[in-house]
């Protein structure tokens, strides 16, 4: 009995040893290969904001990699699965992405590249490397170990929710070259401005052949050198008045382009809006039935909804009356779309010398020369009339001149005033680019606590929405204030067409 009770303990401490063993090296082994994260949540941010989603995360060899089709989506990334073939095609502006799982191959844009490690299939779900496809498609990629968070920077310069939300219909579109060019073919103030031009190139003609046949000096014939002077003041400023008419035609082609734009963003926004409170209405309608809220709360969450429902059809009712007189403009029956170009460079502010600017302006611009034109004929009719003029002639001839005068130095007073005045409201419209800059900021970070809550349970999906909601408003302001700069901008180079309420 001893004999054997012996043998059996040695055995068994050899087969304990070797499981022991065989333990060891199969989690070694197992490791060295793919483990998942164990002490903490790893959390994904792109673009500084913190996705809601729990991502399927594996570790293989130091490399992250995640669940493809999550990943993908993640990053607005179009993606192709051939489940077959085990092929992944992803596909994002010019870029397209292959990934031959079995293979353990990648192509982009048809050239063979090296991944560092290859994809897993794992329980049906195909994992790919995170920093190899990020990269891919040219964006940046660190990993916070402190927090176990994978940031993520797309480096696409665009808006976090605006530009996902907002795009343009289906409507023929116009270069903003080719809507001004239509839209100035068609005018009517160009078209009868051309026939006055034609008209008084006629009746100079008209006039001189009078006074030639006349052969001796009337009043008709001094009245008729007046008339012939006014005719050849009007011709020489042909294109100058054509410059001001064009110039106007395509402020209000590129102004009513901006407002159509500015709708059409209100409106995307107002139905997103709609859309979540119609949710969060819907969750305090069973929080009222549970006694949680009270009757007011609940009806001014209707209220608030209702009115943004009348907002909305009001503004759909302005873009169709904004619509319908861009048609007109352009002589279109159907409604159309134009690339208009926006100046949204807040820099350019920073480059204007505005003394030197108003100093220019106050003696070259359009209409200070129309101005100077006027002045000029008034002064040529008192060199040439004088010696034959009555007195009462020359009283009105000094008075023409003196008025001319006086509106000459009154216009350069308040063309200095306008371009101070526009020049000022620039300053205000970059300083408000900088303080909704700031709001963004705050409202992103709002954003990312209400996430972090409810990953861990404190916070709802709906109070996720919602906050998502506030950075898209911020993001439509902000674009908002970008058109107005580049409208106010275009004018303010171009004094003649600011208004005087600015």
């Amino acid at each position: 009995i001893y004999i054997f009770i012996d043998l059996f303990y040695k055995n068994m401490k050899k087969n304990i040893k070797f499981f022991t063993l065989t333990l060891a090296l199969t989690t070694i082994i197992f490791c060295n290969t793919i483990y998942a994260f164990q002490t903490k949540e790893v959390s994904i941010s792109i673009d500084k904001i913190l996705q809601p989603d729990k991502s399927s995360i594996i570790n293989k060899d130091g490399a992250i990699l995640v669940a493809f089709r999550e990943l993908f989506e993640m990053l607005d990334i179009e993606v192709f699965w051939n489940d077959f073939k085990k092929i992944i095609v992803a596909k994002k502006d010019d870029t397209i992405l292959e990934i031959d799982v079995i293979a353990n191959k990648a192509k982009i844009n048809n050239k063979f590249v090296e991944m560092p490690v290859a994809p897993e299939i794992i329980n049906g779900v195909t994992y790919v490397p995170l920093r190899f496809v990020c990269e891919a498609f040219g964006m940046t990629v660190n990993w916070d170990s402190g927090n176990q968070k994978i940031i993520i920077y797309t480096n696409n310069g665009g808006y976090i929710y605006l530009d996902d939300l907002y795009k343009e219909n289906n409507n023929k579109v116009l270069s903003q070259k080719e809507a001004v060019e239509k839209a100035q073919r068609e005018s009517s103030n160009i078209k009868n401005f051309n026939d006055i031009i034609e008209y008084s190139k006629s009746a100079s003609a008209s006039l001189n052949d009078s006074i030639i046949a006349q052969g001796y000096y009337s009043p008709l014939v001094e009245q008729s050198w007046r008339s012939i002077e006014n005719l050849k003041t009007q011709i020489n400023n042909k294109d100058i008045n054509q410059k001001i008419i064009e110039d106007t035609i395509e402020l209000s082609v590129i102004t009513s382009a901006a407002n159509i734009k500015i709708t059409k963003l209100n409106i995307a926004v107002l139905e997103k809006t709609i859309e979540e409170n119609k949710k969060n209405v819907e969750a305090l309608e069973l929080k009222y039935k549970y006694g949680m809220i009270s009757e007011n709360d609940l009806k001014q969450a209707k209220d608030n909804q209702k009115n943004n429902e009348i907002n909305l059809e009001t503004l759909k009712n302005n873009l169709n009356v904004q619509q319908k007189s861009l048609n007109n403009m352009l002589d279109e029956k159907e409604d159309i779309n134009i690339d208009i170009q926006l100046n949204d460079d807040f820099s350019e502010i920073d480059k204007i010398d505005l003394n030197s600017f108003i100093t220019i302006k106050r003696e070259g611009d359009i209409s200070i020369q129309l101005l100077k034109e006027e002045l000029k004929k008034a002064e040529t009719i008192k060199t040439r009339y004088t010696y034959t003029s009555s007195a009462e002639d020359e009283i009105k001839t000094n008075n023409d001149i003196k008025m001319a005068q006086r509106k000459l130095e009154d216009a350069k007073v308040n063309i200095e005033n306008k371009i101070r005045s526009s020049y000022n409201n620039l300053l205000k419209i970059r300083d408000n680019d900088k303080s909704l800059k700031l709001d963004l900021e705050k409202a992103i970070d709002n954003y990312n606590t209400v996430v972090a809550n409810y990953m861990a349970g404190n916070s709802t999906l709906n109070q996720v929405e919602q906050a998502k909601l506030a950075i898209l408003n911020v993001e439509k302001q902000i674009e908002q204030n970008k058109i107005n700069y580049s409208i106010a901008l275009y004018t303010f180079e171009k004094p003649y067409l600011i208004s005087n309420n600015i």
